[in-house]
């Protein structure tokens, strides 16, 4: 019987995902996330979920990248909307 696949791929242990709160653009709200990786990176928007610059990682792991910002949409947008720049601004360790 063949496996289902999901509908996002996981992310690898060693990426991490920043994600900003929501921005608004005229009647366009959206959040930007990036994929850190040691040096690598890229970034990308949600809704869309394309990648829209990087470096370091290779056309497969953007493709999976894109992938996993189309599957995990809703969530990536729910934390986004939970962000607040101004609290996180003066936040002490």
């Amino acid at each position: 019987m063949p496996q289902e696949e999901s509908a996002a791929p996981t992310l690898s242990e060693d990426i991490k995902m920043l994600v900003t709160s929501m921005i608004h653009k005229g009647e366009e709200s959206f959040a930007r996330v990036s994929f850190l990786r040691g040096s690598d990176w890229a970034e990308g928007i949600v809704p869309g979920g394309r990648i829209e610059k990087s470096e370091g990682f290779n056309e497969e792991e953007i493709e999976k990248l894109e992938a996993y910002l189309a599957g995990e949409e809703a969530m990536i947008l729910k934390q986004a909307k939970g962000v607040n720049p101004l609290r996180n601004l003066f936040e002490l360790p």
